[in-house]
Formats: structure tokens, sequence, C-alpha cells
């Protein structure tokens, strides 16, 4: 179901209602909205990457793979379709909410990254995150990464995916409404802990823990052409209002009506600049 069509369906007064907030480092909502949106957003990057898992992967019966930050879960749910049901899968997140039913073959935890069970050392074939550079200061990069390298197997994958959300990447010139809005963007994550070079920072962090085979794979993703990838980018941008906005907004927006009318016309600006942005997936394997 398309972000467009959910919208269509829910009650009014439900489309008015203030969005669902979790944590302050986590600047987008977690409600029934947000879930279409990352329904949406998955089958948009697996076009793009034309993967789900790495592509050197052997898994065996009794493996088992963690989804870190797991929201919707539709990244392991998808994975769980194509993989035998011998193998177990594992969705953690700091919020329930959009936690789907599960499958006989996975199961979901209440569960921050940064602190993993004691007992998951060494447990994992593969861990998956996916779009957490927003979220994480430098010390919590820091931290997840090394929780990764400790309940990865010997010889175990991890996959990272992230997009270039506050566009320090980009070397060719910015449309001026969306220059706008990073700027704005950059300040609010400082001021949450959120450094904008963590993007920048994760090679040698894991070079630091301990992992070897890093591969990068970058991905350029027409939001301006791509109907469906541009309602993903400023479906995030619309679920960010309630955090810029209690920041004061930035050179964005005042009100709510203001911002609005900023995304609708940062929106038009990416169709007509054919505004594309890039996406990073790390491939790293714990040494056996």
């Amino acid at each position: 179901m398309s972000v467009a069509t959910l919208a269509a369906s829910l009650p009014a007064d439900l489309l008015k209602a203030e969005r669902y907030y979790t944590a302050d480092t986590y600047l987008l909502p977690h409600d029934d909205i947000e879930r279409a949106r990352l329904q949406v957003q998955h089958e948009m990057l697996v076009k793009y990457t034309n993967e789900l898992l790495p592509s050197g992967l052997i898994v065996s019966d009794g493996d088992e793979l963690l989804d870190a930050g797991t929201g919707s879960g539709v990244w392991l749910m998808d994975v769980a379709k194509i993989l035998p049901s011998s193998i177990s899968l594992t969705g953690v997140d700091i919020e329930k909410r959009l936690f789907p039913q599960p499958l006989l073959n996975t199961k979901f935890f209440v569960q921050s990254t940064l602190s993993l069970p004691s007992d998951w050392s060494s447990k994992f074939t593969l861990v998956h995150q996916r779009l957490m550079v927003a979220a994480f200061s430098r010390e919590a990069w820091q931290q997840c990464l090394s929780e990764f390298y400790r309940v990865l197997k010997p010889g175990g994958w991890l996959r990272l995916e992230e997009i270039d959300f506050l566009g320090v990447l980009e070397a060719s010139p910015v449309p001026p409404l969306t220059d706008r809005f990073w700027k704005g963007a950059r300040v609010l994550c400082e001021a949450r802990g959120v450094s904008s070079d963590c993007l920048l920072r994760i090679p040698a962090l894991l070079g630091e823990l301990g992992f070897s085979d890093l591969q990068a794979i970058e991905t350029r993703i027409p939001y301006g052409s791509d109907e469906n990838a541009r309602r993903v980018g400023i479906g995030a941008w619309k679920g960010m209002k309630t955090p810029f906005l209690k920041a004061g907004g930035f050179d964005v927006a005042r009100t709510s009506e203001e911002y609005d009318m900023f995304i609708d016309q940062v929106e038009e600006e990416w169709r007509k600049e054919n505004f594309t942005r890039t996406y990073i997936t790390w491939i790293a394997r714990k040494p056996q």
C-alpha cells in the first residue's frame, strides 16, 4: 500500500492528529503513516540496490540473522520469504509499535542496539541495519558497531545501508530549498548530539573495530524522476515537522502550515531539478 493510498483510507481526525514519536534523537515518527512509507521505501531501495543480502553470504540450517532497528520489520519479513524456514531471524527496535505479526521463524524484541543481550555473543551469521545515520551520535555509532562485532559469529557478515541524509557527500550544486532544509536539519541533528559527519566516519570505525573485507557500494537514487522515491523522501521530511517546529523551525518554517507549504515546494523543486541522492551499502565481515 502506498503512502497516498494509506492516507486516503485513514479517518480525517487521524490525519490531523499529532504524529507519534519515540526517542529524542530519532527524528521520524512511529505510526501507521510511517509504516506505509517504510514499505514503499523498502521496495524502492531493493529496486535500486538489487539485493537484500550480501552476494557472498551462505547460510546453513540453524543459522540466525539479526535486523537492528527493524522498525516495521519490512526487510526482515522479506528476507524470511527467500530463506529456508530453518533459518531464524530476529528483529530489534526501541519501539514495538510497528512490529509485524511474526512468522514461525521470526521474532521481535524491544531492545536497544547499543546494549544487546550478553548471551548473544557470536550468535549471528548476519547483522543488518538500515538508515540510522540521523539517529546516532558519534559515540552511539561506536557502541552499536562494537555490539554488532560482538554478536557476529567469526566469519559473519555485516550489512549497513545509509542515505546521505544531511547532504555531506554532495559535490554538485544543491537546489536552494533543499539546501535550506539540509542546513536546518544539520543544526537540529547537532542539537540532539548527532553529528553531520557520522556518515563519513563509518568506514574508519569498522576498520578500528576489526571488521575486514570492507566493501562500499554507492547508488544514486533519482528522487526527481522516480515518483515512489520522491514520495519516500518527501514523506520522511514531512514526518520531521514536529521536531523541526519544536526547535524553532530554523529558516524553513515557523508554523505547521508554513512547513507543509515549504515541503510541497521542495517536492516540486526535486521534480524540476531531477534531484538525486547518494545511497551507500557497506558490507564487512568479522574475521574467522
